[in-house]
């Protein structure tokens, strides 16, 4: 069995359905931790099922961890679905003053933010958030803008809605102003610290 055309057929980027066998291959390479673990990682996230989370969540934990870490992050809560039991974890990495258990834990995190807060609140993370977008020399800028334009839906509304743009955001204000509104924050809440 070919895993990488498994796992082009688990993202829909080939047609064809992916057979039980086929995600019982992928759960061996992630076993047997030979073969392409980021294949399987993705194959058995979108084709696997909820009793898959301890066999994925190896890769945060062994010495994988900073290759695989934010995959195997990102298998568990949004392609199994399972962002209420990692809730506590992602919270952990966002917060955080930097990477901590692996390599890109943070920017991981951050990127699930939308998923954490779908349905959810809670005003350190969301403040979090904000913080870092306002700092043009975060290295995770770009991950909690990408997070806040997917969290707020605000994609229709931007003048440059990917954020190619490194040196100015023309859409920082109408971010802001979204965010503000939607958590209930003021600037004052998130912008000590920055010049005015």
């Amino acid at each position: 069995m070919d895993i990488n055309s498994i796992r082009d057929r688990a993202q829909s980027v080939e047609d064809g359905p992916v057979s039980k066998q086929e995600v019982e291959f992928a759960r061996q390479i992630l076993r047997s931790s030979e073969g392409d673990i980021g294949a399987a990682l993705f194959v058995v996230g979108l084709c696997g099922d909820n009793r898959d989370a301890t066999l994925i969540e190896t890769y945060l934990r062994s010495g994988h961890k900073d290759v695989h870490g934010e995959l195997a992050l990102k298998s568990l809560c949004r392609y199994l679905g399972l962002i209420d039991c990692y809730r506590p974890v992602v919270r952990k990495y966002i917060l955080a003053g930097g990477d901590i258990d692996f390599a890109g834990s943070k920017a991981a995190a951050i990127h699930l933010a939308p998923e954490y807060l779908l349905n959810f609140r809670d005003k350190e993370v969301e403040r979090t958030l904000l913080v870092i977008f306002c700092d043009f020399q975060n290295r995770n800028r770009s991950a909690a803008r990408h997070a806040l334009v997917k969290t707020l839906a605000l994609h229709g509304e931007l003048k440059d809605p990917i954020g190619l743009r490194t040196d100015t955001d023309p859409d920082a204000s109408l971010i802001i102003a979204a965010a503000c509104r939607s958590f209930g924050l003021e600037r004052l809440d998130f912008m000590a610290g920055f010049p005015n």
